[in-house]
């Protein structure tokens, strides 16, 4: 059967045969009639509305070509579009992944490492190390110094003197040209913000029982790795022996003031001493005493005998005679003399801290009761000077007791052969790490999604 005639708008390429929409209806029809039967509210035979073979086999393959155009249509529009797991594991795994391992085998600069090993030591050693039960408790006498010196490494100031005590600057080191860009700084990187790079390539380890510290140090030149090394250990060992230098001048400190108090006042008990004795031009003002003593004793006993004979005289004799007043004159001699000897041993109205040099008046008691004082003060600085002196000692063998040094014993050597990055395994584990990422972060979308949590 040919069907000449189309139905559809004019100018439109979607135009069906009159013939294939005739079927269409009748079918339509059919199938309500068919429903109508089947749900009691159409009793009539369906023999009377009957469709042909060909009609049945028309309107049958009608739906199989539109579902098969629209299967096409699907493949087309599903040529250009990606679920969105497959975009995620693209963007999440593939590409940084790719870009990662490409670093590593490709970009990345070789790192050298070296190793030193020391420790701070000192003399004094506890009643515990002595029976070596120190290890048993995890401490040790230079712990503490140990630990200043584990801090330093990691600190600006060790960046600074560096620079200040050997001239050397260390991100030299690490803005050469032949370094790759992730690692590479610029010369003139604030030493702030150098010194979070320098504590990145560092290792620092602190073993509490032994005392001992353990130091790793990356770089890109295995010359440069040995320089910064040797670098490192002169700047420790300057500061430790500047923090015992300081330790010992603090523990004299104390002892050592004490003792020059002491030595200025011994000296000047001295100095006083030797004035008295220059002014009295004798070497003991108390044996000056006893001799004046002497003559004052003497004189008394002339100045008795010359009365006891002059009494007796006057008993014979006139006190105008030529004898009597001789004899009288003597008396009268000796009593001055006996006068002036009591002054200068001891007058009250002379102050003993006057002092008359080459003159008859001196008041030998003022002098001997002010060298009996300079003796006591001399008895007293000398012993405190003595006990003074002997806590110096003390405190100086004690102070070198504390004493620490820095004692190196696994030295850096230039590293053969550059140790990292490990290119294979840091690549496997980067990729690793951004396949559980993104396992994780897919499990969380469809979760929230399902609303499974």
């Amino acid at each position: 059967m040919t069907v000449l005639e189309t139905r559809g708008p004019e100018g439109s390429d979607d135009r069906e045969p009159i013939d294939l929409v005739d079927r269409r209806k009748r079918r339509e029809e059919w199938l309500r009639k068919k429903k109508e039967r089947e749900s009691g509210e159409n009793k009539d035979d369906l023999a009377d509305f009957e469709l042909d073979q060909s009609d049945l086999a028309t309107i049958s393959a009608e739906p199989a070509d539109e579902a098969s155009q629209g299967q096409q249509k699907v493949t087309r529009q599903s040529r250009w579009q990606i679920s969105w797991t497959t975009l995620s594991f693209l963007l999440m795994v593939a590409i940084p992944g790719a870009l990662t391992t490409f670093y590593y085998m490709v970009i990345a600069s070789p790192q050298y490492v070296v190793e030193t090993q020391f420790s701070v030591r000192g003399a004094s050693q506890s009643s515990m190390s002595t029976l070596g039960l120190s290890g048993l408790f995890g401490t040790s006498v230079q712990s503490g110094d140990s630990y200043i010196v584990a801090s330093y490494v990691e600190s600006l100031q060790l960046v600074r003197d560096v620079k200040d005590q050997l001239g050397i600057d260390l991100r030299q080191y690490y803005a050469r040209d032949d370094i790759d860009f992730v690692y590479r700084i610029k010369p003139d990187k604030p030493l702030e913000e150098f010194t979070d790079y320098w504590r990145d390539m560092i290792e620092v380890s602190f073993n509490s029982t032994t005392g001992n510290i353990t130091l790793y140090i990356y770089a890109f030149s295995a010359d440069d790795t040995k320089a910064i090394a040797d670098a490192v250990l002169k700047v420790s060992e300057t500061l430790v022996n500047n923090l015992s230098e300081a330790s010992r001048l603090q523990m004299t400190a104390v002892a050592s003031r004490q003792v020059a108090r002491s030595e200025e006042q011994l000296k000047k008990v001295r100095d006083e001493i030797r004035t008295v004795r220059a002014q009295q031009q004798t070497l003991d003002p108390t044996m000056m005493a006893k001799i004046e003593g002497g003559l004052q004793n003497q004189l008394q006993t002339q100045l008795t005998t010359l009365q006891t004979r002059y009494n007796a005289l006057l008993l014979s004799v006139d006190k105008d005679s030529p004898s009597a007043r001789s004899l009288h004159k003597q008396i009268i001699t000796l009593v001055e003399q006996l006068s002036e000897q009591k002054k200068r041993l001891g007058d009250p109205n002379v102050k003993t801290d006057k002092l008359t040099v080459g003159q008859d008046q001196t008041n030998i008691s003022a002098v001997l009761t002010k060298f009996e004082e300079l003796t006591v003060d001399q008895a007293f600085a000398t012993k405190a000077y003595t006990t003074s002196l002997a806590a110096f000692e003390t405190a100086l063998a004690e102070a070198q007791k504390q004493e620490r040094y820095f004692a190196t014993f696994v030295s850096p050597t230039r590293p053969e052969i550059a140790l990292y990055p490990l290119r294979l395994l840091d690549s496997f584990i980067a990729l690793l790490v951004m396949l559980a990422v993104w396992m994780i972060s897919q499990f969380l979308y469809r979760s929230f999604r399902d609303h499974a949590i």
